[in-house]
């Protein structure tokens, strides 16, 4: 029911250790099952640094940042009494604020905690990423029931100035809309039609089909954490939920688990030298349990930032919509497994 399609693109380059003879280079299409879009694995790689990024000027504490201890409190806004009647929300470390850009119907920024300016990927822990996600969870319930029309909803993140992010702070974004965000539409649009046609939840067959396989990484929990077959980026890796269809929808449990599997995929990226990713769990919409929709976490690295770093992102990506991939989704499953291996 789920088909993993991969193509022979048949490529040929010169070969530079040959000459410049003209010689056959491997080069594959995959389509994902469920969006169908493509992605194309080369050879070669294109991204993976060979030693760890220097980020101590990067993160020297100094100038103006609205999310510290000291500022926080008197350059960002309270949310409005009848969304969030005590106006601001805060769990230990960690806060959540309005966003004064207006990404979305209704939107906020949570900030992991206040009192570091800057996180490195080996200072996140559980404790800090539960905090954060249970804030962006109850302020999503609040505008649920204060805007019942608002019925698409997301969580994500940019991490340092490489991956988006307008501001080195670590934080996370959540977004609430009326409509859905282009990938929610394909994702909703596509369980809704798999369902239709094989009377079963799209998620819980690709985990089941994918369950020791070499995209299989670890579960956390219910959570089952694989590669995708078709990455849309670096690094890519997916923590597949057993049981929620919506953002609002989590509990405390599964945020534990999510909390320990993201922990487990920072420590994988520090230790192949990378320090910026981006990352996005969008939930289904009105229909999502009804078609078997599961919340998917989704988290691939970026370019380290460095004063002359080159992006990750080409025309390929931004105007072709084919990412280039430089390691096979199953290479980065075998390294990233050791990683999960306790908590299988």
């Amino acid at each position: 029911m789920i088909e993993f399609k991969e193509i022979d693109l048949q490529a040929k380059a010169p070969n530079l250790t040959d000459g410049g003879r003209w010689s056959q280079v491997p080069l594959v299409q995959r389509i994902d099952p469920l969006t169908q879009k493509s992605t194309r694995l080369l050879t070669g790689v294109k991204l993976q640094p060979e030693s760890p990024p220097d980020l101590s000027e990067l993160a020297a504490q100094g100038g103006f940042c609205p999310f510290c201890d000291g500022t926080f409190e008197n350059v960002t806004y309270p949310f409005e009494s009848d969304v969030v009647p005590a106006g601001r929300l805060r769990r230990n470390r960690a806060a959540i604020v309005p966003n004064i850009m207006a990404y979305s119907g209704y939107s906020s920024v949570g900030i992991y905690d206040t009192s570091r300016h800057f996180l490195g990927l080996e200072d996140f822990n559980e404790e800090l990423i539960f905090d954060a996600m249970y804030l962006m969870v109850e302020h999503g319930q609040m505008v649920r029931n204060s805007r019942p029309d608002l019925v698409w909803s997301s969580i994500s993140a940019n991490y340092l100035p490489s991956s988006g992010s307008s501001v080195l702070h670590p934080h996370l974004q959540s977004s609430h809309d009326i409509e859905p965000m282009q990938i929610q539409r394909e994702l909703a649009s596509g369980t809704e039609r798999y369902h239709r046609i094989n009377s079963g939840s799209y998620f819980d067959d690709l985990v089941a089909k994918e369950l020791g396989g070499p995209r299989f990484v670890g579960r956390t929990g219910s959570i089952s954490w694989i590669t995708p077959f078709a990455p849309r980026g670096f690094q890519e890796i997916w923590g597949v939920f057993g049981d929620y269809g919506d953002v609002v929808e989590l509990e405390e449990d599964a945020l534990r688990e999510l909390a320990d599997g993201l922990c487990r995929v920072l420590r994988y990226y520090k230790a192949g030298n990378f320090s910026s990713f981006n990352f996005s769990m969008v939930g289904g919409g009105p229909n999502a349990s009804e078609h078997g929709f599961k919340l998917v976490f989704r988290i691939l690295v970026r370019s380290n930032p460095d004063r002359y770093y080159r992006s990750d992102v080409t025309y390929f990506e931004r105007l072709l919509d084919e990412p280039l991939i430089d390691v096979p989704p199953e290479e980065v499953a075998a390294s990233a497994r050791s990683y999960f291996i306790e908590s299988v």
